[in-house]
């Protein structure tokens, strides 16, 4: 799915909640839209529908997309610190308005917390070296079935099949 795709799905509540977040944050546009595309392009390389499930795919995709919205950031010089602070908001944002059961938002959650913790310890590097160190995680992610379980990982990728 690409983002204008995404757009075109959003109602008329969900398009000005966008526009004001992008508005109030405009130097972060465009490496969200970036780090959106290359995560989708990474995803489907490596995982291709597998990763709209709640598998370790999915956990991958996530993390993913939190640690490039970042990364791009930080190369457009941004700080680290509001980078990781918008990555955060805009990810929550997202799992707002596309709600799903309380047990996968609170995977998406923890797998988005997850990427931006990794990119904090690997700032620095560059998008194949940050691919890489996250695919190792990917066979570490563990099985959940409750919110009490998710929150007791805490670095750890999480999915629910």
């Amino acid at each position: 799915m690409n983002v204008w795709a995404v757009v075109k799905s959003m109602d008329f509540k969900q398009l000005w909640s966008l526009f004001w977040l992008s508005a109030r944050h405009p130097r972060f546009v465009i490496p969200t839209i970036r780090g959106t595309r290359k995560t989708v392009a990474i995803c489907n390389k490596y995982y291709g529908k597998k990763q709209h499930l709640n598998g370790p795919e999915n956990a991958f995709r996530h993390a993913l997309w939190n640690m490039l919205i970042v990364h791009l950031s930080v190369q457009r010089g941004l700080p680290l610190q509001r980078s990781l602070a918008w990555a955060k908001r805009f990810t929550d944002w997202h799992e707002d308005f596309s709600p799903n059961a309380p047990l996968e938002r609170a995977m998406d959650l923890h797998n988005n917390r997850v990427g931006r913790d990794l990119i904090t310890n690997l700032c620095g590097q560059d998008e194949e070296q940050l691919v890489a160190q996250l695919l190792e995680m990917v066979p570490l992610s563990r099985k959940r079935t409750t919110l009490k379980e998710i929150k007791r990982c805490d670095t750890t990728l999480v999915h629910l099949e």
